[in-house]
């Protein structure tokens, strides 16, 4: 074999392009020299090898060949060496530091003696930017992406991938990442999925996600391609509530009225009854406001509690609480982030006039088993994450369940010494990644409440029990680094039962049940590094029990009460684009065009014109058969962002937003019930229809260390509902006769002030107006003379404090403070006596207001450790529940009693409620 030395001559002559089939090689090695691997490789292949041997001998290698193409043999021979390789027709070039440039202008570069601009933007050689030695931080590898082929100097490629925690393989739900310049920003979708375009050649990436260390990678793009990053987890800061990942987010995305939730911010604010609840914490945002103590539901900026989408993994869940709004129904330990949209609501979200509450269940490990759990007074929780396939697929199962009734000793004015409460739910999740290409996950939510209730001003039942069952299916193809498609199945169920056995003869059960089926499809398409657009179709089909009323065994004398099941598809097309107009201007535009039919059997009743509806005024009815459609609704739904960024600091936003609802929860108390009936729009009870306004203005101070923002909406609906004086809507077959629909405005401005740091938490001022008017020319249908009045969910101000100090790593002290006004109450003025008949002459409706709301709670947190060699992290926390033992009224009501009116007030929680709790990860 000829002895040969690297010149300048043979740089020049391997500059040329050339395309072969490459002859396979085989052979299993000891130990060996790599110039005896050469020399067997040349015999197999009858190619000429040239080296310089003195740099060969030195290097072993162990390991077999099977059957690989020659270059590809030698790439893995070569692996731990710093040989390169070159091979022109039948001639193989091997050198320490052999530099090779592809497909170079070679005129050019003789003319011009130094290719620096080239170099520069792309044309970069082979050893230069090689994959560093092992053992060497992935931070200071450069990572080559694409195919050098494919260079287009001076133009752009597609980069994209997953952020993933390192440890468990969670995907990381609004990771930051950003070039070094700050050219250039995109944030990570529910899948930790992200893509953006970069300028081809050198790059220098920054990850950042809240509790992770922020990290680095150095690229070298040369066409379109993957990059994942997995992020290790940044152990001291776990206690913080910080969102670094949103770090310039509240700056620089387009979507305003957004708030992002990570489950670890849960952990430092004083929690009730020893529940860290994600739904809670969500009503200390601006705009979000708690409907009262041991409440269920939620109002956003001014709206109904029914006109809020809360979805889990994509399903609706029709009740979230649990234990009459004591907790919601999620545990939080099975939980990894929730986003609430308040305005600027993207496109593929439709069907609520409000807000909409994305919640993502916890992505289980699939590199180790790991679990975590807690023990309060009320409840035990354990979740668990189990790998199926190594770095694959895993399975997440969680369950939590109560074991104690000792809460409602605590609750006032209110006999339930016999009373029995208990739930429980359970969240199992799986995901797979089958190829990289196709990621397919699948989850089941069930959750149950048994009530036995000897007294109650709500219920008046003997027992009492309701069930959430949600269940998802979803699939995801990457075509490529530009276009994606998913594909999803949603099943969702509530459903109560109440059964009264306290008196034989009136012993009766009765049930409710809504029953939702969904098919959605959704495609994203990054067109360029300006335009990223999102198109899809959903269809929905409610079939919903209105209620049925049976005799409770052979004495009972109750006469069953049935009515007609009522069946509806609700159908969308939608499409949105993101689009970056310039560095400073971005627009988020879409449309959404929603569809609903009601669909037979059932019956439409008809009422005289000329009077209001009710029984007494039904003339005739209309039946319709199995399928025939009975009402049709649908229309356009815009939405419309937009962001100009005033400077690296501060930024305007303002949206548009119009939604349509086409269901609706049947009451005349302000929050949700369990025993609520949701019903479906008809040819009487027509869709709500919603249009909002939004404008921002959002500062960073102190190195983003402090957000503050100010916003401001108007909010014009029509078709709201509300109730005629003496409403019963439960078993009531003709509802059209007991509602009222009218038109309605919303408008307030929100202030809010989040701090990182040692301490750290928000601040939140919101000022919310919301009224409604139920005119008509019939009376019976007129309610406050035919004018604008407050909707019973109408509290103007509230103010919401969450801090959290670190005193230590492991110690910290958090506070929480709640004031908002109270709601609208109608009060009695007069009485009169008629012969001998009392009657009580009540005020316009909702003219008067029950007292404020003011509550302060206190947390103290104990870490046992955060060293990373231990096998399992524990925590215990001690919390005050209303500090002040104030009486907070839940309700105001009178009763009419030897001729005087005597006032009452429902107080929940009159008194400090401390908790002791343990957590435990393992």
């Amino acid at each position: 074999m000829n002895k040969f030395t690297l010149s300048i001559t043979l740089v020049l002559i391997t500059i040329i392009a050339h395309s072969q089939s490459l002859p396979t090689v085989s052979g299993s090695y000891q130990d060996t020299k790599i110039t005896q691997i050469v020399e067997d490789f040349e015999a197999q292949t009858n190619y000429d090898f040239y080296y310089f041997r003195p740099a060969l001998d030195s290097v072993l290698y162990t390991g077999e060949v099977n059957d690989l193409p020659v270059d590809e043999a030698l790439e893995q021979v070569l692996t731990n060496s710093e040989l390169g390789i070159y091979i022109m027709n039948k001639e193989v070039f091997l050198a320490r530091g052999l530099k090779i440039i592809d497909n170079p202008r070679i005129a050019e570069y003789l003319k011009n003696q130094a290719p620096i601009q080239e170099v520069e933007k792309g044309l970069l050689f082979n050893q230069e930017y090689a994959q560093a030695k092992a053992g060497q931080s992935v931070e200071d590898k450069v990572f080559q992406i694409g195919n050098r082929s494919d260079l287009k100097p001076g133009q752009k490629s597609n980069l994209a991938g997953y952020i993933k925690n390192g440890e468990t393989g969670e995907p990381l739900v609004g990771a930051l990442i950003y070039t070094a310049d700050f050219s250039v920003a995109k944030s990570t979708d529910h899948e930790g999925f992200y893509n953006m375009q970069l300028p081809n050649g050198k790059a220098t990436l920054l990850v950042q996600y809240s509790g992770m260390k922020n990290t680095r990678r150095n690229v070298v793009l040369f066409s379109n391609g993957r990059l994942d990053v997995d992020m290790e987890v940044d152990v001291i800061s776990l206690q913080e509530v910080t969102i670094e990942s949103e770090r310039d987010a509240n700056i620089q995305n387009v979507q305003m009225g957004v708030n992002r939730l990570n489950v670890e911010d849960t952990k430092n604010v004083p929690i009730v009854l020893g529940e860290a609840d994600i739904i809670k914490i969500a009503t200390t945002f601006a705009g979000v406001q708690s409907p009262g103590e041991g409440a269920a539901g939620f109002n956003v900026r001014g709206g109904k509690s029914d006109q809020n989408l809360v979805l889990l993994n994509g399903t609706t869940v029709y009740n979230s609480s649990h234990f009459l709004g004591f907790f919601s129904v999620f545990n939080s330990d099975a939980i990894q982030d929730m986003e609430v949209f308040k305005s600027g609501i993207p496109a593929e979200y439709g069907g609520r006039l409000s807000s909409v509450f994305n919640i993502t269940p916890k992505e289980a490990s699939k590199t180790e088993f790991k679990g975590s759990g807690g023990i309060s007074p009320i409840t035990s929780k354990l979740t668990v994450e189990v790998p199926i396939i190594k770095e694959k697929a895993g399975l997440t199962v969680s369950g939590r369940t109560t074991y104690s009734n000792w809460l409602l000793k605590q609750v006032k004015n209110a006999n339930f010494s016999e009373n029995k409460v208990s739930f429980s739910d359970m969240l199992v999740r799986y995901d797979h990644d089958i190829t990289d290409k196709d990621v397919f996950n699948m989850s089941l939510y069930l959750s149950s409440d048994d009530f036995r209730l000897n007294s109650d001003t709500l219920f008046s039942f003997s027992d009492f029990a309701f069930n959430n069952i949600n269940g998802a299916m979803s699939w995801k193809h990457t075509f490529s680094s530009k276009f994606d498609f998913t594909v999803s199945g949603h099943y969702s169920k509530y459903d109560y039962n109440v059964n009264y056995d306290q008196s034989a003869p009136n012993a009766f059960t009765q049930d409710f049940g809504i029953d939702e089926k969904t098919i959605k499809m959704a495609a994203g398409y990054y067109l360029d590094d300006v335009n990223t657009i999102t198109t899809g179709i959903e269809v929905k089909k409610y079939k919903i029990n209105p209620g049925t009323k049976k005799p409770l065994g052979g004495e009972s004398l109750v006469a069953p009460i049935l009515l007609d099941e009522e069946q509806g598809y609700e159908s969308a097309i939608f499409v949105s684009d993101d689009y970056h107009v310039n560095d400073r201007l971005m627009f988020s535009a879409g449309i959404r065009y929603s569809m609903f039919h009601q669909v037979g059997p059932g019956t439409e009743y008809q009422y005289d014109p000329n009077s209001s509806k009710s029984v007494d005024t039904q003339i005739d009815s209309i039946t319709y058969s199995s399928g025939e459609v009975m009402a049709f609704y649908g229309g356009p739904e815009y939405r419309v962002s937009g962001r100009y960024t005033l400077n690296d600091i501060s930024s305007i936003k303002a949206s548009y937003n119009r939604t349509r609802q086409y269901i609706h929860v049947l009451s005349n108390s302000t929050s949700l019930s369990p025993t609520d009936t949701w019903r479906l729009s008809n040819a009487h009870l027509k869709p709500q229809v919603g249009d909002q306004i939004s404008l921002g203005y959002y500062r960073n101070l102190k190195g983003n260390t402090i957000e503050t923002s100010v916003e401001a909406y108007y909010k014009t609906l029509d078709n709201l509902i509300d109730f005629k004086t003496g409403a019963e809507f439960l078993l009531n077959n003709n509802v059209e006769t007991v509602t009222l629909q009218g038109p309605g405005r919303s408008y307030g401005i929100e202030l809010s002030l989040k701090k990182s740091g040692r301490l750290n938490g928000w601040m939140n001022y919101s000022y919310a107006r919301t009224f409604i008017q139920l005119d008509s020319k019939f009376s019976e249908d007129r309610i406050n003379r035919g004018e604008y009045f407050p909707a019973s969910y109408d509290m103007p101000h509230t103010v919401n404090i969450v801090l959290n100090y670190k005193i230590t790593k492991r110690f910290s002290f958090s506070y929480n403070g709640v004031y908002n006004t109270g709601k609208p109450v109608t009060y009695p003025v007069a009485t009169y006596d008629f012969k001998g008949f009392e009657a009580v002459n009540y005020s316009d409706r909702n003219t008067y207001r029950i007292p404020d709301y003011l509550r302060m709670d206190i947390g103290l947190s104990l870490d046992a450790g955060h060293k990373k060699t231990r096998l399992s992290h524990s925590s215990f926390t001690l919390s005050v529940y209303n500090l002040l033992g104030r009486d907070n009224p839940y309700s105001v009501f009178f009763d009419l009693i030897d001729g005087q009116v005597q006032g009452y007030k429902l107080v929940v929680f009159g008194s400090p409620i401390p908790t002791l709790s343990y957590n435990f990860k393992f």
